[in-house]
């Protein structure tokens, strides 16, 4: 039986590969990418150091380098075929000097100098069958990269006040905000991602930071809901607004 060839996902200011990863560009993946807000001064004299840990095709680090001219990104991946597909996507992008890619585990991961942010779509999910496929099994299942290694591996990683922008499932919510406060994160702002408005969220971005100054981890962060799609398979206003800068065609 013959794969399936998965065409290039052409954005306005670059080109993703995707035929060699383990998964493909999804559009939850882009929602996600567009939805992040780095918090870069303006001012910024340094390099904003940003880490995205399972890179796969480097989605998110070409968006965020789209979106910030002061962060310079490192992806790192355990998949060596994601590593080539990223590197080969870097001559398809305008914003190369500022990106590299490593194989890497986060979890064996050595760096120099702490991250001001990091971020991740965590291509597993914890509870779920894995895949027969063993390369898809390797991207979504690990037995030792679970949710509390994950967040313990960033806690290390990022410097005080440092901040994390993490996708999970929304039914890992309650877990993922205690997994959080026990490594000295504060959780800031849940944003829950609909299909369409006829669907339960599906997934949560949580935005948090490390060791935040005067953390208050009694009150309660901000929240928003974000629908996707339309019944008619339109993108919502909502959705237009954050991936009008990425899309060269809007669905």
């Amino acid at each position: 039986m013959t794969n399936k060839v998965r065409k290039p996902f052409v954005m306005k200011q670059f080109t993703i590969a995707h035929h060699q990863v383990a998964l493909p560009v999804t559009s939850d993946a882009c929602l996600f990418g567009a939805m992040i807000q780095l918090s870069v001064p303006m001012d910024h004299t340094q390099p904003y150091r940003l880490l995205d840990i399972g890179t796969g095709t480097g989605l998110l680090c070409f968006m965020l380098a789209q979106n910030h001219p002061q962060i310079h990104c490192t992806g790192i991946d355990i998949h060596q075929n994601s590593v080539d597909q990223a590197t080969e996507n870097l001559k398809n992008n305008p914003f190369a000097e500022r990106i590299r890619f490593e194989m890497a585990n986060i979890l064996h991961y050595t760096f120099n100098e702490g991250y001001h942010g990091i971020v991740c779509n965590p291509p597993f999910f914890e509870n779920q069958l894995p895949s027969e496929d063993d390369i898809r099994r390797l991207a979504r299942h690990s037995n030792t990269l679970n949710l509390s290694n994950l967040i313990a591996s960033c806690a290390k990683l990022l410097l005080p006040n440092g901040e994390l922008f993490l996708l999970y499932p929304c039914d890992g919510l309650a877990n993922t905000r205690s997994t959080l406060e026990k490594n000295q994160f504060l959780i800031v702002k849940t944003t829950f991602i609909q299909a369409n408005s006829t669907k339960k969220p599906h997934l949560v971005m949580i935005q948090a930071r490390y060791k935040a100054p005067s953390a208050d981890y009694s009150n309660e962060s901000s929240s928003e809901t974000v629908v996707h799609y339309t019944a008619e398979g339109k993108l919502t206003d909502t959705a237009t607004h954050y991936l009008q800068e990425f899309y060269s065609h809007l669905p």
